[in-house]
């Protein structure tokens, strides 16, 4: 059977696109990029220097010490921050980076009343940031001063001998407070109450018998929860 012209063109054009649709191979997609590696992690270094105690503003025997990996690996250079409360204790150095082998340490001096601190260090964006040590002061002094800010009492909780004053001072800018006892207890009160101070105003109190003296602030706080706190008298 003979072909005419117009059908060999048709069967023409017909095998060009099977051969563009079909032939002549596929394109693989380009390969998923790499992951990310991991993040770098920290924690406490062995040893550690946690839960140490030692006498009241004085600074503790053994540094506290972090450590910072990758995938096991230590880390240098890594920036660390150190903080501590209640004000009072201080830390040095406040600013530090890992070495070589992954670790930042800093000396740490207590506050100079009875209570237990808490002592941060922070590297923004690791894993397990930040990482909290507690240090125990020991040996109540017969003088304290509590910071009266927005919104805490700081120390909240601490302890001071018989007979010793406290001094509640306001923070620059802080107020309205007050500082009210919790029943039985009349002390520590400031001036007035149920009148609000604010800063700048300071009183003190001085505590002539040993026990527990809770207080609060009437406008943040209640007995157990918001701004308050404890003071412990001991002989």
């Amino acid at each position: 059977m003979r072909r005419s012209r117009g059908t060999a063109l048709v069967l023409a054009g017909m095998s060009g696109i099977g051969a563009a649709c079909g032939g002549g191979g596929t394109t693989n997609p380009p390969p998923p990029p790499p992951p990310p590696p991991p993040a770098p992690v920290i924690a406490m270094a062995t040893p550690s220097g946690n839960a140490q105690s030692a006498p009241t503003g004085s600074v503790l025997p053994n540094p506290l010490r972090v450590i910072v990996t990758r995938s096991g690996t230590a880390v240098s250079g890594q920036a660390v921050s150190w903080a501590i409360t209640p004000t009072g204790g201080g830390v040095n150095p406040a600013s530090t980076t890992t070495g070589g082998d992954g670790i930042a340490a800093t000396t740490v001096t207590l506050p100079p009343v009875a209570t237990t601190s808490t002592i941060t260090a922070t590297a923004p964006g690791v894993t397990g940031s930040p990482v909290s040590f507690t240090a125990i002061s020991t040996g109540a002094g017969g003088t304290a001063t509590v910071s009266v800010i927005n919104f805490s009492f700081d120390p909240d909780d601490f302890q001071i001998r018989q007979g010793g004053t406290v001094t509640f001072l306001w923070g620059t800018g802080s107020g309205p407070h007050t500082v009210t006892p919790v029943a039985p207890n009349t002390i520590p009160v400031i001036p007035g109450d149920p009148a609000t101070r604010s800063a700048p105003f300071m009183f003190d109190v001085v505590f002539p018998s040993t026990g527990t003296y809770r207080y609060f602030c009437r406008v943040h706080g209640a007995p157990d929860f918001g701004m308050h706190g404890t003071v412990r008298v001991v002989q």
